[in-house]
């Protein structure tokens, strides 16, 4: 009987947008199968084309075909550096090899032409090794201690592992940074040279020291026969081995590659002076040079990439002939030929995205002559406007069709236009990316192409929470719906300097400024839109308390405009709720302090707010004895997450519904034994959060409600300081279908008359598109009288069900996913989804099915046909209906 009632649940509770038919599969979506960032790369022979093995930042092992750059096979290693992290690629006869792990060594042998696993064998060390080499069938770790470097090599092939020798070597130093092995020698980077050392002679013995100034270790590499180096000021530094040594070749000053007489030499064409005097290359040039037997070739790059850091090439059967990759600061991989043509470029940097924004496009043509599309008038039946607009369209179909005639006469349909696409019902946009290799990508969220690149001088670093997020903050100003040109700042660290305010058009890419901020930031807020300013102001807060607002004319409208209440000062454990007050003459702005809340022996680690652009449509639910329950919706209340540990060593999460105009508590509660990741989404008057239940070994969600009670307050405009309503916190928790939730997002939709649905992104790649009906903390029990349940809400079964039909991407697995970004389309019914992690996702979806739109399957020929003989039929029996006047008259 209880799985009778549990099916029936599920039958009820699954909702009729879920699925796919087959011919809709990779029509409304688009995926971009990345790697990361390359770190070591080797040419291999797969089959009848050569083909290029890559180990990147994400610890990924790939094959990419050497012609077009596609990929082949991939492997994407465990994300803990732990497991994860690959040391060492090579090859061993017909195989490929490679090393992975920490002190957890896994030795692993791959098939080359379709990356399937031929052996894997595993070495359990004492500690991690700071470096490992692989030569031939030979694996050799280094080890760096106080005394000096211990050197363990091992012995492999496809059956069995055996271990080898063991060396001393002393150093004078103990700071190694990097190790690079050429020929029999063992050469490592320190900060004061390099060391070198015989890496097969088991005697103990004394590692050579060659002294380089200013160097910088962790560009220590080998390629071909030398090694290279280079200092703070970006001069390279060449060595080979001639006899057992290592000798600096000063006449090489460019950097070389594997194959003899190719060598290639990026310019500085801007150089500049740090805070401390030190001098660095500001602005590379736009263009490589490779030059080859004495001929200088010039490299063309379609898009400034900032410097290049890393050369392999690959010599063919033609002394002539050879092919370049070339691995750049904002993590592309560009391969090029001999006459410096590009073979194909992979834009790697996509794979570390530090923030993403959907910005509109809009659906009028800027750069038309006849002006806008339509004249707005408040009497929207104005014969003059309504005339006015129907020649605007007139006007705009008559120069449509003559580009288009002209276009095929001169065959320019052929050649690409680098202009977004207008869209009227708003289904394309751009994805704003701004990534942490330095990188500003526009991307249509319609077909994932790329639309432009901007290059910044950015610094990241392996900072998390608020700490990461100050690094650069991308805030949409002005979007292509607004009138003017699109608008969008990105705050970053400047690599040498200060933090910088970049203003760029997000639909053009086209920069418009580029100016240092004279404060050391500590956060940028983005304000509302005013009625009388045209763009969104943003509030600078620095770390000594000083505020500014940009553009400095927003101070006057903060001066007429309602009080502005921000969070400032997020620290580890503790939030500050001040108030924004503008000077009575001028531009400037304060912050004065008005609450404050701290969570003792806590890290606060996530503060979510309600979606700014999230619109309400129902104030209310509807009860089972056909009352009103209504919504508290209190637009300054927000979900905040703090993470603490107990006397036991035990993680535990304190959670908060706090105003933050006030900074009263609403709600809080506690969850023992519990880990992260910790995901929360808040929305209209419910939040929900995710854990992983440490006790009961799987992840969890739980559901809040806030309601007012059957009685409104005030249904026009919400004060949280007039407001003395205490909500009512409904909860409930549910048994995730995933045991590791990587993304959580709800749907937002153009009016909020959609159903909302959960978005939850798991470790194995799939996205489960989740009613929210199914989480609500009102499902009452199985027991529950039918006539007491309120309507369209099931009863309560913790677990939640997973059918494969409910999951968004159904085979388009996303690797390494990160986060989840939704934003409204034009029309009601669809929601457009972007995903990102080492893949990237786009879609749109339908929480409560298109009912705003037409079928796939609607018959346009037969409503056409009928609607073309109803206009013939009218028109027969207009002239019937008059040769028959004329005859009766004439009688």
């Amino acid at each position: 009987m209880r799985e009778l009632v549990v099916l029936m649940i599920l039958m009820l509770g699954g909702s009729g947008v879920l699925g796919l038919y087959e011919d809709q599969a990779y029509k409304f979506d688009w995926r971009k199968q990345l790697i990361g960032k390359v770190e070591d790369l080797e040419f291999l022979a797969a089959g009848v084309d050569t083909a290029i093995l890559v180990r990147t930042q994400k610890n990924v092992l790939a094959a990419l075909d050497s012609d077009d750059g596609k990929l082949l096979w991939r492997h994407k290693f465990e994300d803990s550096a732990e497991t994860g992290k690959i040391l060492a690629i090579g090859r061993l006869n017909r195989n490929v090899v490679s090393v992975s792990g920490s002190s957890n060594i896994f030795l692993r042998l791959w098939e080359p032409l379709h990356g399937a696993l031929v052996q894997e064998h595993f070495i359990k060390l004492a500690s991690a090794p700071t470096h490992a080499h692989l030569v031939d069938n030979n694996l050799h770790f280094v080890f760096v201690k106080p005394n000096g470097m211990d050197i363990v090599t091992y012995t492999f092939d496809t059956k069995k592992f055996t271990e080898g020798s063991h060396k001393k070597v002393s150093t004078e130093t103990t700071e190694v940074e990097k190790c690079v092995g050429l020929d029999n020698l063992l050469v490592c980077s320190t900060p004061s040279g390099l060391i070198y050392t015989q890496i097969n002679s088991k005697e103990p013995s004394k590692a050579e020291m060659i002294p380089v100034a200013d160097i910088q270790g962790s560009t220590l590499a080998r390629r071909g026969t030398r090694i290279q180096v280079e200092n703070s000021a970006g001069s390279v530094s060449t060595f080979k081995v001639e006899n057992g040594k290592l000798v600096k070749q000063a006449d090489i000053t460019n950097i070389v590659s594997e194959c003899p007489g190719v060598e290639v030499k990026q310019e500085c064409s801007e150089w500049g002076t740090d805070s401390e005097g030190n001098k660095y290359c500001a602005q590379y040039a736009d263009n490589i040079l490779t030059r080859f037997k004495g001929e200088e070739t010039t490299v063309k790059l379609a898009s400034y990439r900032g410097k290049l850091e890393a050369v392999w090439s690959e010599c063919g059967a033609d002394p002539q002939a050879y092919q370049l990759i070339l691995a750049f600061q904002d993590g592309g991989l560009v391969s090029v030929t001999p006459r410096g043509n590009i073979m194909f470029t992979r834009e790697e940097g996509l794979t570390s995205v530090h923030k993403a924004e959907f910005v509109n496009i809009g659906f009028e043509d800027k750069s038309s002559t006849f002006g806008p599309l339509y004249l707005h008038h408040e009497n929207m039946f104005d014969p003059a406007t309504l005339a006015q607009n129907f020649i605007n369209r007139m006007k705009r179909h008559i120069l449509q069709l003559r580009e288009f005639i002209s276009s095929l006469i001169q065959l320019k349909f052929l050649e690409k236009n680098s202009a977004a696409t207008l869209d009227r019902f708003g289904l394309n946009k751009m994805i704003v990316i701004a990534t942490e290799h330095n990188k500003l990508y526009g991307m249509e969220s319609i077909s994932g192409k790329l639309m432009w690149q901007l290059y910044f001088p950015g610094r990241f670093t392996s900072a998390e929470g608020f700490e990461s997020k100050s690094q650069a903050y991308l805030l949409i100003q002005r979007d292509g719906r607004a009138g003017g040109e699109a608008q969008a700042v990105l705050i970053y660290a400047h690599a040498h300097s200060v933090h910088h305010m970049m203003t760029f058009d997000p639909l053009t890419g086209k920069m418009i400024s580029n100016e240092p901020l004279n404060m050391h930031l500590d956060q940028a807020l983005l304000l509302p839109e005013f009625s009388d300013h045209e763009i969104k102001p943003i509030l600078l807060v620095g770390k000594d308390g000083n505020v500014a607002v940009h553009p400095r004319a927003a101070a006057e409208c903060l001066r007429s405009g309602p009080p502005l209440f921000v969070l400032s000062g997020p620290t580890n454990s503790k939030l500050v709720g001040s108030k924004v007050v503008p000077s009575q003459e001028g531009s400037g702005v304060s912050l004065v302090p008005v609450w404050s809340l701290v969570t003792p022996s806590t890290e606060i680690v996530s503060v979510k707010t309600r979606n700014p652009i999230e619109r309400v449509h129902s104030a209310g639910r509807v009860l089972a004895d056909r009352s009103v329950l209504f919504k508290y919706m209190n637009p300054n209340l927000a979900l905040v997450a703090a993470q603490g540990t107990d006397s036991s060593a035990k993680l535990f999460l304190n959670i908060y519904l706090l105003d933050m105009v006030t900074g009263k508590v609403h709600y809080s509660a506690t969850h023992k034994k519990v880990l992260g990741p910790y995901h929360t989404v808040h929305s209209e008057n419910w939040a929900v959060y995710s854990f992983y239940n440490e006790k009961a070994r799987r992840a969890e969600l739980v559901s809040l409600e806030m309601y007012e009670g059957k009685t409104q307050t005030n249904a026009t405009v919400f004060s949280s300081i007039e407001n003395k309503v205490i909500p009512l916190v409904e909860r409930q928790a549910y048994i995730l279908p995933v045991s590791d939730v990587r993304a959580l997002k709800e749907t937002v939709t153009e009016q909020g008359i959609t159903s909302k649905h959960l978005l939850i992104g798991s470790a194995v790649g799939n996205v489960l598109d989740l009613p929210l009906h199914l989480v609500d903390p009102r499902r009452p029990p199985l027991d529950t009288p039918a006539g007491m349940r309120e309507p369209g809400i099931p009863p309560y079964i913790p677990e939640l069900p997973m059918p494969h039909e409910s999951i968004m991407n159904y085979n388009q697995t996303i690797l390494g996913m990160k986060d989840i970004l939704t934003s409204p389309s034009g029309l009601e019914s669809t929601t457009l989804v972007f995903v990102h992690g080492l893949d990237l996702y786009g879609t749109r979806i339908t929480p409560s099915k298109g009912f705003d739109l037409l079928k796939e399957d609607f018959d346009y020929i037969m409503i056409s046909a009928v609607i073309l003989g109803l206009v013939l039929a009218s028109y027969i029996t207009r002239k019937l209906a008059q040769k028959k006047m004329l005859t009766k008259a004439w009688k």
